[in-house]
């Protein structure tokens, strides 16, 4: 296997290739591809089986994403030449997801395009807390179409089975976001939040070379 392996990353949810503006500078084989515009009602599985086909580099490749990216990344390492999948502030499985997530699946149900009116009025409820109703409020936005469908997907998610793809996962030790206690994180950063790649670059940057250079040590062992 080649040492040059390509690596992939994807942002979080409505984020873009600033997010990883360190990383970049510091791996010259990073791509940050664009997202693609999901269909209405679309699931994960069908939008990163559609995604994968766009942006396939065609050789064997890390694939990785920071929150919603890293679930997509996970559902596109089926797709691809993937050697590993990266989850940084991000999950394996809806299992890992906080209450405050779970408790918007019945939300899910009503789709992308109910959602926005749906989540406005709920965001009015006086007990709710001021986390959720600032994701709410967000949710309701014109602009956030894409939100909305990455919302209600991440909701329905059911995992595709995945073999032959090693799972790196890296974690802020105060992620309030999706918290560190419901992961199976490989690697706490102490102090790290949910945007790690942002507040911890650093950390960032030495766990994806550590995962690099692990995945060659092991192809180079086989």
């Amino acid at each position: 296997m080649s040492l040059d392996l390509r690596l992939l990353m994807l942002p979080g949810m409505g984020a873009d290739a600033r997010l990883f503006k360190d990383q970049i500078a510091r791996f010259p084989n990073l791509q940050i591809p664009d997202w693609v515009e999901p269909l209405t009602n679309e699931s994960l599985r069908s939008y990163a089986s559609r995604f994968a086909r766009v942006i396939d580099p065609g050789v064997p490749c890390i694939i990785g994403g920071a929150s919603f990216g890293g679930i997509v990344a996970l559902e596109m390492a089926t797709h691809l030449k993937s050697v590993a999948c990266v989850l940084i502030g991000s999950i394996r499985t809806p299992a890992e997801l906080s209450w405050r997530w779970r408790v918007m699946r019945p939300l899910a149900l009503l789709g992308p395009d109910k959602l926005a009116s749906s989540a406005k009025l709920i965001a009015s409820i006086p007990w709710l807390g001021e986390g959720m109703v600032r994701r709410l409020s967000r949710l309701a936005r014109p602009e956030s179409a894409f939100a909305r469908w990455a919302t209600c997907a991440v909701l329905r998610w059911q995992p595709s089975p995945l073999q032959g793809v090693q799972i790196f996962q890296l974690h802020g030790e105060f992620d309030h976001i999706l918290p560190a206690r419901n992961t199976r994180a490989d690697t706490i950063v102490p102090g790290g939040s949910h945007a790690l790649s942002l507040f911890n670059p650093s950390a960032v940057n030495d766990y994806l070379a550590s995962v690099m250079q692990s995945v060659r040590v092991c192809s180079n062992c086989s």
